[in-house]
């Protein structure tokens, strides 16, 4: 997917904020293949270094080893009406649903004995023309496998959101994930993990 730049108004918030998104959304399957679309990167202003692990790891309430089972669809939140050349339309925030089988748990406890649904903030945008990302994020694919920052919701749902949180594991290591380097990293910042002083939930699919 070939990035470009793309300041959304009205993006600036903190990290923790995820864990209050407004209601307001509507659901559906896209169809749009993410891979063939532009990526239109948001930036925003975060409560923690998001390039230091330890930091990200000690603010999330879920840090795991997770393989995308499916992508159930993306649901749309926070709607806004703005004026453009053609008249006025609606946008809204991204967020795309997946089915993921915990492999390990780096920080918390989630259930392994099966795929877990888990939201992830970005995905494919209402009109289908791009796909909106944090900057230094990715959009995690079926059959791929990666260490999730994950954040219970006040429902016990679970949210990936922000730079850094889906961190794509090295091919050929998911049989041997104490041989990844990127598993490694998360296990040794879970061990300094600079924990916040924030609002935590627990996941309907926490296993302790």
């Amino acid at each position: 997917m070939k990035r470009i730049n793309y300041r959304l108004a009205v993006e600036c918030f903190f990290l923790a904020a995820a864990l209050s998104v407004a209601a307001c959304s509507s659901g559906g399957v896209t169809a749009a293949d993410p891979g063939s679309l532009p990526v239109a990167e948001k930036h925003g202003s975060f409560a923690v270094d998001v390039e230091k692990p330890a930091a990200t790891v000690g603010d999330a309430d879920y840090v795991f080893v997770g393989k995308v089972e499916s992508k159930v669809g993306t649901t749309y939140k926070d709607p806004v009406a703005i004026e453009t050349e053609n008249g006025t339309k609606e946008i809204a925030d991204p967020y795309t649903d997946y089915k993921i089988k915990v492999l390990r748990n780096i920080k918390g406890e989630l259930v392994s004995d099966r795929a877990i649904p888990v939201q992830k903030s970005g995905g494919v945008d209402k009109e289908q023309k791009s796909v909106v990302l944090y900057e230094d994020d990715v959009l995690p694919e079926v059959g791929s496998t990666y260490v999730f920052l994950a954040y219970a919701q006040e429902d016990g749902s679970l949210l990936v959101s922000g730079p850094n949180s889906s961190l794509e594991i090295e091919a050929g290591t998911e049989m041997e994930l104490g041989k990844s380097k990127v598993v490694q990293a998360y296990g040794e910042a879970m061990k300094s993990q600079e924990k916040t002083d924030r609002t935590r939930f627990r996941s309907n699919f926490d296993a302790s």
